[in-house]
């Protein structure tokens, strides 16, 4: 009996993994298709090298898989065992003396192989994502403005929101006859002339810096009240969020606080052309606490005032960092019972059921977490609150199944509807 059993945990375990892999697969693809369009607009729009964008593409492997390897664990479970019940596999195998429980084995260890690499993706994958993402930037900062062609007389549109037009350029690369438009910020358009100016490339902060001098901005605010570069007489004011700190210029404007038009001359101006703006967009998580390594999070924890809002964002990641691993086992629990199905759910209702808890879990874990940051609910009880449900839940769908043989879905749906009482003018007969 020992060894029958074995061989059917095998069989059960081989078409829960076959189930696992082709939705890890499936899913993997469909959370890269909206990264697709960025990185390709890198290759055909920025110039990118091909083989940059695809080791970018690598380095964005750890959080698509990270996202994808719960859903497909619960995915898996549910169309294993779904399939199991259908074709009466799992009553045969009950007959033999095998119980739920013991069928729930092989859907614990893929669970446990789903948390482990979960585990395995937190401590390492998002670290080494996050480090080999900042490399692949700076090189790509690199070959962009290594490539870089400013040409004269010509309307150059290489950098994202900002249009160049240069008169003239010297054998020195200094430019003369600047005319630049700027847009990046479309509530606070201006447009800029200057005498001369030229390329600086600060590789450090991987920012591509055009200083100029002896100019005029004229600058339009769709809010008057916010000023920006006012009559402070200091130059570096007016590039607001989008350049890095300019030295003092000898400025001359008379501000009108009722005019959104202003003219601002200045002796010298640095304007920071973003070359690395799209990049930054193709980032699949924050490069903050996330990608932090344990260690970390707890060195921050013990610099953070306790009860502060960033205080509470470092303790419910750290949390997170075994959590999250932790509902992969849960999930694939969860997906064994909902999997156990009678003849009127079929097999698709489990698949439909599979994702209105993938639904629910993630609205509630996303809802209890910023309720975590905020200080509505302690940090651990945010994020381990929807684990505990979820646990729960499995609990009581693999009892249900031992007591009754099936999950009836269906019927579960009609006795929660009849409980609901509608208005008595939509009730069956009310016209008469």
């Amino acid at each position: 009996m020992g060894h029958g059993l074995k061989r059917l945990h095998r069989y059960i375990f081989g078409e829960i993994l076959t189930y696992f892999l082709l939705c890890l697969f499936l899913l993997t693809f469909v959370l890269l298709l909206n990264r697709m369009f960025q990185l390709t607009d890198l290759v055909v729009g920025k110039g990118v090298p091909l083989g940059m964008v695809m080791r970018l593409l690598l380095t964005l492997m750890p959080v698509l898989l990270l996202a994808a390897l719960p859903a497909a664990a619960l995915i898996a479970c549910i169309l294993a065992f779904s399939r199991l019940s259908s074709d009466n596999e799992s009553i045969a195998m009950t007959a033999t003396g095998m119980s739920l429980y013991s069928q729930l084995v092989p859907a614990g260890l893929l669970g446990l192989i789903a948390a482990a690499s979960s585990a395995a993706l937190m401590t390492f994958g998002l670290p080494w994502s996050q480090q080999a993402t900042e490399t692949i930037t700076s090189e790509i900062f690199q070959t962009r403005a290594a490539a870089l062609e400013i040409r004269e007389q010509v309307f150059n549109d290489a950098f994202d929101g900002i249009v160049l037009y240069v008169r003239r350029i010297d054998r020195d690369r200094k430019m003369r006859g600047i005319l630049i438009s700027d847009s990046r910020e479309p509530e606070n358009t201006q447009v800029i002339f200057a005498e001369e100016g030229y390329l600086v490339n600060d590789s450090v902060s991987r920012r591509l810096i055009l200083h100029l001098t002896q100019g005029t901005l004229h600058k339009f605010d769709s809010d008057p009240a916010k000023k920006n570069a006012g009559a402070g007489g200091n130059a570096s004011q007016a590039l607001a969020r989008k350049a890095p700190p300019a030295p003092p210029a000898q400025a001359s404007a008379v501000p009108d606080l009722d005019n959104p038009y202003q003219i601002l001359r200045f002796s010298s101006y640095d304007i920071n052309m973003d070359l690395t703006q799209t990049l930054q967009e193709t980032r699949a998580f924050r490069t903050g606490l996330r990608a932090q390594p344990i260690a970390e999070l707890r060195r921050q924890l013990g610099e953070l005032e306790p009860g502060s809002v960033k205080h509470n964002a470092v303790l419910v990641e750290l949390h997170k960092k075994f959590a999250t691993p932790l509902v992969c086992l849960i999930l694939a629990f969860l997906g064994a019972p909902l999997g156990v199905q009678n003849r009127r759910s079929g097999r698709h209702g489990g698949f439909a059921l599979s994702l209105a808890v993938l639904l629910m879990y993630y609205l509630l874990s996303t809802f209890s977490d910023g309720m975590g940051e905020s200080g509505v609910l302690p940090p651990a009880v945010a994020v381990w609150g929807p684990n505990a449900i979820l646990a729960g839940l499995a609990l009581w769908a693999a009892r249900r199944v031992v007591r009754r043989g099936a999950m009836d879905l269906f019927g579960l749906a009609d006795r929660a509807l009849e409980r609901i009482r509608l208005p008595r003018w939509l009730q069956p007969g009310a016209a008469a």
